[in-house]
């Protein structure tokens, strides 16, 4: 029985040991962001949502016409396929970047991504 006693008071002791740190990480981080700014720079940074379904930026004079052409004709097949899948909430294309120098794993990651959709 005294075994017993031991082990429980030890087992709750380190559970409050525990939720007392996680109490302590989650004060400083509190106290980062509101020293910092960030959550103030982020509701700035926020564009408001376009009531178009799909949108492609103007492309800069210094690109080719292709670029223009290629980054229509994928965000073409994005609105295609989120339409099929019924979720068209105001999907808007507002960048996209050749992926280069990625690591296998990279492309791995980004391919499960791609495939888990279909």
């Amino acid at each position: 029985m005294e075994r017993l006693t031991l082990s429980l008071s030890t087992m709750i002791i380190g559970m409050l040991v525990v939720f007392c740190g996680l109490v302590i990480l989650i004060a400083c981080i509190y106290a980062m962001t509101s020293v910092t700014g960030r959550k103030k720079k982020q509701a700035e940074t926020k564009a408001p949502a376009e009531a178009a379904p799909a949108a492609v930026e103007e492309a800069p004079a210094e690109e080719p016409a292709e670029d223009a052409g290629v980054m229509a004709a994928i965000a073409a097949a994005i609105v295609v396929i989120w339409e099929g899948e019924g979720s068209g909430n105001g999907f808007v294309v507002r960048r996209i970047r050749r992926a280069q120098s990625s690591t296998a794993r990279a492309r791995a990651a980004r391919d499960e991504q791609i495939f888990s959709r279909l």
